[in-house]
């Protein structure tokens, strides 16, 4: 048995024995924490065809442990809102090493930490359904080296973004003992923060094992819900973030971090006191390097008949979209799917109309409505832009 195996197993079988604590200072008889134990197996889809050339197995093991906290009226009058959600942290493990490869180039495993949150669609008797979301960082074992490594077009950056994802249906063997099943979708990638980025997004099917040191508490529907705030507020941004050109990496075989701003603002109608929708306006401006990159790596590629007819290149873009937020006290999520008015970037580099931005917001407590948000930009639902951090005011 390797050494990592043995440390993993005196982990867990200390984290089983300590926790009977979690109960303290909760009510005789009842503890609102919760540890998971999860195993299964991810597959790989065979959605490029360069993926045969690197692999010719697509199936790999899987195993996680999660820790999490079961909300209840006592904790926000937004748990009662959101059904009483889980929150909690997670580390996970993906071993798409043992997968066997072609040639000398391959994939590392992926070890990731992170946080999620919980919610029960149903519930009868000892059967349960519930969906969850993660979120949080994963280190990657093996990157894109054009010498040793040149097949992986997954990873070029130890360091990626985790987000995922599952239904789970459980059963309760005991109070304190749940067993479940889950279909879950996992998606890696470096958010543009490196090239190449092809990442992954893998399903995978999980086996789990939930213990609680004491039974789970009863929840409260009974309580008033939080009020709703002001029905209708604006918010102003400005921040930036970094973009990798594809069309570099293809002329040259190298990237730039390049420099992208970011300021826009949205006006929202507050409906209910988690939900409000509001219209987006998103502007970028693109150093005049990068622009210059861009036109002279798409002449490169395509040729300067090309390049002209869909030129010229302007640094500044511009769209309108719907931005539809999901509050929690101070936490957002947001999501904005818009359309381009104005943008000149050539005739390859992230075509199309539409653009999406998907991230978290947080409002300082006693700042007037001060905030920080983290978000990735995209195009076409599928294709990273870049990884934003704006500082805005929300009135």
């Amino acid at each position: 048995m390797s050494r990592l195996y043995k440390h993993t197993i005196a982990f867990l079988t200390a984290l089983f024995l300590t926790t009977g604590l979690w109960g303290q200072g909760e009510p005789s008889g009842v503890s609102k924490w919760n540890v998971t134990l999860q195993g299964g197996a991810g597959y790989v889809p065979r959605t490029f065809t360069w993926r045969d050339d690197l692999m010719s197995t697509y199936v790999y093991p899987t195993g996680g442990v999660r820790v999490g906290y079961q909300t209840t009226e006592t904790d926000s009058p937004y748990a009662a809102v959101y059904g009483f959600p889980v929150f909690g942290v997670g580390l996970g493990w993906e071993g798409v090493s043992t997968l066997r490869y072609e040639g000398n180039s391959r994939l590392g495993n992926l070890v990731e930490l992170y946080g999620f949150v919980e919610r029960n669609l149903l519930r009868y008797k000892r059967f349960s359904l519930d969906l969850d979301f993660d979120l949080g960082v994963a280190c990657n074992g093996q990157v894109y080296d054009p010498e040793s490594n040149p097949k992986n077009l997954n990873f070029a950056s130890h360091a990626v973004i985790y987000v995922g994802g599952g239904v789970t249906a459980a059963l309760a063997v005991t109070d304190r003992l749940e067993a479940g099943v889950a279909a879950r979708f996992s998606h890696y990638s470096a958010g543009r923060l490196a090239y190449p980025n092809g990442g992954l997004n893998d399903p995978s099917a999980v086996l789990s094992l939930r213990y609680r040191p004491l039974a789970a508490p009863r929840r409260d529907r009974s309580r008033p819900l939080p009020e709703n705030p002001s029905r209708f507020f604006y918010e102003l941004y400005a921040g930036g973030g970094v973009h990798r050109c594809a069309m570099e990496w293809m002329a040259t075989g190298s990237t730039t971090p390049w420099p992208i701003w970011s300021f826009g603002g949205s006006a929202n109608f507050r409906y209910r006191p988690h939900l409000s929708t509001g219209l987006a306006v998103d502007m970028n401006y693109a150093s005049g390097g990068f622009m210059d990159c861009l036109e002279e790596s798409e002449r490169a590629c395509y040729g300067d008949a090309d390049v002209d007819a869909h030129g010229p290149y302007k640094p500044f873009s511009g769209g309108v979209g719907v931005i539809q937020h999901l509050h929690y006290g101070n936490f957002s999520a947001f999501a904005v799917v818009g359309a381009y008015v104005y943008r000149r970037y050539g005739a390859r580099e992230q075509r199309g109309k539409l653009y999406q931005r998907v991230g978290l917001k947080y409002v300082v407590p006693g700042s007037t409505g001060l905030f920080v948000a983290l978000d990735c930009k995209a195009h076409r639902f599928s294709r990273a832009a870049m990884m934003e951090i704006t500082f805005g005011i929300r009135r």
